[in-house]
């Protein structure tokens, strides 16, 4: 859906703070930025591995934050303005271009999905009974992708609180209604 609703927004909206301007761009936070897909597969699959019922949890969360996510593209799209790439190595640089173009138009960036996933899966990994170590491991790599998206200017900083408020909500609706558990119940019976 997210590249599908490119196709119908007009008039997107700016929502740049005046904290936005401060922060650089760094071009070598690309590679962090990119790592993300592979990263939140790995991490999922060992919770799946792990502890099935966390990462159920967090399955349940993360689609109800990502459905959240595509109503406000509807009804608030937003565009992002992407920097003059500096010069950096030609493999950096080819890499930076390469991400701006598979997102290009930069549209639908608030809230942004890379922090919501990171944010949930930071949620799920401290809400597992995994080793505190991989706890750790897990938790920094994704605060790094989360920093990573203002570095290399492809969210602002709304973007990225609006995420983490969505991510701590559709984890308390999930605690709250108990959604995992009343499937569980609902399959075992069937």
């Amino acid at each position: 859906m997210y590249y599908g609703l490119k196709f119908f927004q007009t008039n997107p909206n700016y929502i740049n703070y005046y904290l936005d301007d401060q922060i650089p761009f760094i071009g070598y936070f690309i590679y962090i930025y990119n790592i993300f897909y592979p990263f939140t597969l790995i991490v999922l699959y060992y919770l799946y591995r792990k502890d099935p019922e966390t990462y159920y949890k967090g399955i349940i969360s993360g689609t109800i934050g990502y459905i959240i996510c595509d109503i406000i593209f509807i009804l608030y799209p937003t565009i992002m303005y992407r920097p003059i790439i500096p010069d950096l190595p030609p493999i950096t640089n080819f890499i930076i271009k390469l991400t701006f173009l598979y997102d290009n138009p930069p549209l639908n960036c608030f809230p942004s999905i890379h922090c919501l996933f990171s944010f949930q899966v930071i949620y799920s990994t401290l809400s597992s009974n995994i080793s505190k170590r991989n706890k750790f491991i897990i938790t920094f790599i994704a605060l790094l992708i989360i920093i990573s998206t203002l570095l290399v200017k492809q969210h602002y900083i709304f973007d990225v609180i609006s995420a983490l408020l969505i991510c701590i909500i559709t984890n308390i609706l999930e605690n709250i209604l108990k959604i995992y558990q009343r499937i569980k119940k609902k399959i075992s019976c069937n």
